[in-house]
């Protein structure tokens, strides 16, 4: 579980940016499955708010970095944001770059956005992907 006091600095976003760039370079090169989202424990029937205490083993193939919550949708933010970037790149070319905008605060219509994208393998329960968490005002 995640330590409340857990601030994210630069140390973390470096780590973010090395497992997003993983991620680019097994896209590219493979034709599998880009990335690899592993629970680090039973997650079954847990709040949003439970989901954001814990830490997910993120990466590519097995090369995989257990991160917090947040750093695991910043990933995915550089990933989409990457994505996106590349679309509107003018095909002549192969360089180009990006300015990044992360947040420090995921609401929960953000984490869930984002966590409808993602394919969160759950070995530690019955169901073997993690389905769509409640938010704690849900009923």
């Amino acid at each position: 579980m995640m330590d409340q006091g857990e601030i994210f600095n630069q140390s973390r976003m470096e780590r973010c940016a090395a497992i997003h760039r993983a991620i680019l370079e097994n896209w590219q090169k493979s034709d599998s499955a880009p990335y690899t989202v592993r629970a680090t424990d039973a997650l079954a029937d847990l709040p949003l708010s439970e989901l954001r205490l814990r830490y997910f083993a993120v990466g590519a193939g097995e090369d995989l970095s257990e991160i917090p919550f947040h750093d695991m949708l910043v990933v995915f933010v550089m990933i989409e944001q990457t994505t996106a970037a590349m679309r509107k790149l003018d095909k002549s070319t192969s360089a180009g770059t990006i300015q990044f905008k992360i947040w420090t605060v995921f609401p929960d219509a953000e984490a869930l956005r984002l966590l409808s994208k993602i394919r969160i393998q759950t070995p530690f329960d019955e169901e073997p992907f993690l389905r769509m968490p409640q938010t704690d005002e849900s009923p």
